[in-house]
């Protein structure tokens, strides 16, 4: 999809909206020093930061990651044009080139587009302090990410036919990165379009029991 039709289409839904909410959210309840590395995979265009105040982000040191290079090249220009230093890198989360241990990794609704539970791995894998991840959570009788009926933009909706993202069930979810030794430490909702949800939640590494 092009870049300009996915952003249309997250603004008119408010899921742009609540990203950097919940974004704010997030980072705050982390509790970060300066300094501190934080990742936000799947980043797209960067389009939360629109409606995100800069200066919250400033304190750190940033990494952006996707893997659509149309949407990098936005993100650049985005964090240009908001004054913010990052390093921004082409990268698939299921076979990730990251290194270890981040303070915070920030996934927002990237891991209904792949296999989550696979997904999970990788995040809890690469041992971050902190784990931020934002999930779809559909109204009752609502199964499919992209609500029926509902207008997208041409390239968003030939996207989705071959996309096929899936939604997360929140316990599960929670469930999954307790056994991983990250328990949910804060969650956060906020309504969008069509009745929709969008849930923040951030999971924080248990210490390890001392001998």
């Amino acid at each position: 999809m092009t870049p300009e039709d996915y952003e249309r289409h997250m603004a008119d839904v408010g899921q742009a909206q609540a990203a950097a909410l919940l974004t704010r959210s997030l980072v705050r309840a982390a509790s970060l020093p300066e300094g501190a590395r934080v990742v936000v995979v799947g980043a797209g265009t960067g389009q939360m930061l629109d409606y995100l105040e800069a200066g919250l982000l400033r304190p750190f040191r940033l990494t952006f990651t996707d893997l659509n290079l149309s949407f990098l090249e936005v993100l650049r220009k985005r964090l240009s044009r908001h004054h913010l230093e990052a390093t921004v890198i082409e990268d698939d989360l299921e076979r990730t080139r990251l290194e270890r241990g981040s303070d915070l990794i920030l996934a927002t609704l990237v891991l209904e587009h792949i296999d989550w539970r696979h997904g999970v791995k990788v995040l809890t894998g690469l041992r971050p302090l902190a784990c931020g991840i934002v999930i779809q959570e559909n109204p009752p009788g609502m199964a499919s990410a992209l609500t029926p009926g509902r207008k997208v933009p041409k390239s968003f909706a030939k996207a989705m036919e071959i996309a096929h993202p899936t939604l997360i069930p929140r316990d599960s979810l929670i469930e999954a990165m307790a056994r991983a030794r990250y328990p949910c430490r804060f969650a956060e909702s906020i309504p969008v379009a069509d009745r929709k949800r969008i849930i923040g939640m951030l999971f924080r590494q248990e210490a390890k029991a001392s001998v």
